[in-house]
C-alpha cells in the first residue's frame, strides 16, 4: 500500500517541481531558469492574498470574530471581485517562500514566491487525481493520469502564475473526487458523505465562481440515477456547501443578498461596471459577451495534446463500456463547455475560464492509455513502461516558459493556430527575464497594446529587472493621437488588442528583440531607423 501511494506522491512532486522550476518573471542575478513573464491580475491577487495571509498571522481563527472580520474585510483595499480562498494561498506562499526566492531587489511584492503557491496547487491536483485512479482504475490508469497532467501545457503554463486558475482546479479536483466515489454507486450517499462532498464544494465556492456550475451537473445525475432517495443527500450537500462559502467569505456576512448578487453581477459585463475584454477567434475581434458559442470546444480542441486526443480515441476504439464514475466525470467536465456555449456569457483568454474540464477529459484519456497498457501485460513492469515511455512526449512543450500558449497537434500547433486565426499569446507573458536583460539599459519604451490602466506601472514595480535597468516605460501614442514618434516601440502580439497597422511594421523600425513560440511571434522591441 505504501509503495502505490508512493507512486501518486511521486508524480505529485514531480508535477510541482515541472511548475516551480518556471517561475522566475524576471529576477536580478537569478539561477532560476526563465518563465514567464509578469501578467496581468498577478497584482492585485498578490496584493489581495499578502493582505489576507498577513491578517491571518495577526488574528489566527479569531480573524472569524465579527469585529475582527470587519476589520479585515469591510477596508476599501479588500476587493470582492473574487472569493479569498484562491488569493489566501498565494498570499501564504508569497509569506513562507519569499525568504526561499532571492533577486527581487526593490520590488514591492515577490511574485515568484507567490507564484509557488499555484505550482503547489498543481502536485496536489496531480496527486490527488493520481491517487484516486490507482484506487479506482488500477495502477497503468494512475500512470497515465499522471503524465497526461504533467504534459498538458494550458494546466502547467497556469501552475506558472500567481493566478487563481490553478487554485480553482485544486478545488475543483477536491470537490469532484467525493462525487465520483460516493454518488455513482446503486444506493445513493449517506448523509455524511454528502455532507463531506457538500463541504468540499463550499471550499470551491470560495475558491472562484466556477463553484456554481457544479449544481446542475450533481442534481441531474442524481436525480437520474436515485430519483426520490437523492433528495436528503442533494439537500445535506447543498446546505454543507452554502454554509461553508458563507462562513469562509466574512465579506457577506455584512449583507448577504445584496453583496451575493453583486458578487455574482462582477460576471457580466452588461450588469455590471467590469472592463469588456476581446478576444481574437478565427480571424476575427470578438467582444466577450459576442463570442460564438463554438468558442470553448474549438479552443479545447486546439490545446489538447496529442496524447490526450489519442488516449480519448483509444478509450472508444478497444470498445470497454465506461463505467458509472467515468460518465459522471464526462458530465461535470462538459457543463463549463456548455455554459460558456451559451449566447451571452462572457468567455475570453482562451481556455483559462474552462480549464477544469482538462481533469475529466485527461481521465477520459488515461483510461484508454491504460487499456492499452493493459494489452501490453500489465504484470511486467516493461509492459506498463512502453506506453508510459511515449506519454513522456508532450514535456518539452510544457518544460519551456510560454507553455500557457501552447497550441497541440490536432491544429497544427501554434503555426497551425496562428493560420486558423487563433489568440497568439497570453497577457504580458511574453516579457520575461530573457526579454528584459535585451533591451538596453536607460530606455524609454512606449508599448501598444496599454489593455489595462496598472499594466505599466505594475511591469515597473513588481519586475525587478524592468527596475534594475532602469527601463521607462510609456503607452504608445497612435499616430490619430499625435505627439512625437517613440524611438522604441515595444508590440505585444496579442492579437485581440494589438492594431492592425502595427502587426506588420513598415521599413522604418528595425527590430532589436523578437520573443516567439514555434516561430509565431509573441512580443517584439523594435527601434526607429535614424532619419
Amino acid at each position: 500500500m505504501r509503495q502505490t501511494f508512493l507512486l501518486s506522491l511521486l508524480a505529485g512532486l514531480f508535477a510541482a517541481c515541472s511548475a516551480a522550476a518556471l517561475v522566475n518573471p524576471g529576477l536580478n542575478h537569478s539561477s532560476l531558469p526563465n518563465g514567464p513573464g509578469l501578467t496581468l491580475d498577478e497584482s492585485f491577487n498578490i496584493d489581495q492574498g499578502v493582505r489576507l495571509a498577513r491578517a491571518f498571522g495577526e488574528y489566527g481563527p479569531l480573524l472569524w470574530l465579527p469585529e475582527n472580520a470587519a476589520k479585515v474585510f469591510s477596508k476599501p483595499e479588500h476587493l470582492p471581485d473574487h472569493p479569498p480562498l484562491g488569493r489566501f494561498i498565494l498570499g501564504t506562499a508569497h509569506e513562507w517562500f519569499s525568504w526561499l526566492v532571492p533577486g527581487v531587489g526593490q520590488a514591492a511584492y515577490n511574485v515568484a514566491a507567490a507564484r509557488l503557491g499555484s505550482a503547489i496547487a498543481f502536485g496536489f491536483t496531480v496527486l490527488m487525481l493520481t491517487e484516486f485512479c490507482r484506487r479506482r482504475f488500477g495502477t497503468p490508469t494512475a500512470i497515465a493520469t499522471a503524465l497526461l497532467l504533467i504534459g498538458t501545457p494550458p494546466l502547467v503554463g497556469h501552475a506558472r502564475l500567481a493566478a487563481l486558475e490553478t487554485c480553482t482546479n485544486l478545488a475543483w479536483t477536491a470537490a469532484t473526487i467525493p462525487l465520483l466515489a460516493w454518488w455513482t454507486k446503486p444506493k445513493p450517499p449517506s448523509t455524511t458523505q454528502a455532507l463531506l462532498s457538500g463541504i468540499c464544494w463550499g471550499l470551491l465556492l470560495i475558491t472562484k465562481v466556477q463553484g456554481i456550475l457544479l449544481p446542475p451537473a450533481v442534481f441531474l445525475w442524481s436525480l437520474l440515477l436515485h430519483r426520490q432517495q437523492a433528495v436528503r443527500p442533494l439537500t445535506a450537500w447543498l446546505v454543507a456547501g452554502l454554509i461553508i462559502a458563507f462562513l469562509g467569505w466574512p465579506w457577506i456576512w455584512q449583507n448577504p443578498l445584496e453583496h451575493t448578487l453583486q458578487y455574482l453581477g462582477r460576471t457580466n459585463s452588461t450588469t455590471s461596471n467590469r472592463s469588456v475584454l476581446y478576444c481574437w477567434y478565427l480571424g476575427s475581434r470578438y467582444e466577450d459577451r459576442l463570442v460564438p458559442w463554438h468558442y470553448p470546444w474549438i479552443l479545447l480542441l486546439c490545446s489538447l495534446p496529442a496524447l490526450s486526443v489519442a488516449g480519448c480515441g483509444l478509450r472508444a476504439l478497444l470498445r470497454c463500456r465506461p463505467e458509472r464514475t467515468e460518465w459522471l466525470l464526462l458530465l461535470i467536465s462538459a457543463l463549463p463547455l456548455v455554459v460558456f456555449s451559451i449566447p451571452g456569457v462572457p468567455v475570453y483568454d482562451g481556455v483559462r475560464l474552462f480549464l477544469p474540464s482538462f481533469l475529466g477529459i485527461t481521465l477520459t484519456a488515461a483510461r484508454g492509455w491504460a487499456q492499452l497498457m493493459t494489452r501490453f501485460n500489465t504484470s511486467r513492469i516493461p509492459g506498463i513502461a512502453v506506453p508510459a515511455l511515449l506519454l513522456l512526449l508532450p514535456l518539452p512543450w510544457t518544460l519551456q516558459p510560454f507553455a500557457i500558449n501552447q497550441y497541440g497537434l490536432l491544429c497544427g500547433g501554434n503555426r497551425g493556430a496562428a493560420a486558423l486565426g487563433l489568440e497568439a499569446c497570453y497577457w504580458n507573458d511574453s516579457l520575461n527575464g530573457n526579454f528584459w536583460e535585451q533591451v538596453p539599459e536607460n530606455a524609454v519604451v512606449h508599448v501598444a497594446p496599454v489593455s489595462h490602466p496598472f499594466q505599466l506601472n505594475d511591469l515597473e514595480l513588481l519586475v525587478p529587472a524592468v527596475s534594475a535597468r532602469n527601463i521607462q516605460l510609456k503607452p504608445y501614442l497612435y499616430a490619430e493621437a499625435g505627439g512625437p514618434p517613440p524611438e522604441r516601440l515595444l508590440l505585444l502580439h496579442r492579437l485581440a488588442d494589438l492594431r492592425p497597422e502595427l502587426r506588420h511594421t513598415s521599413g522604418e523600425w528595425t527590430e532589436e528583440v523578437r520573443v516567439e513560440l514555434s516561430g509565431v511571434p509573441l512580443a517584439r522591441l523594435l527601434r526607429r531607423r535614424a532619419e
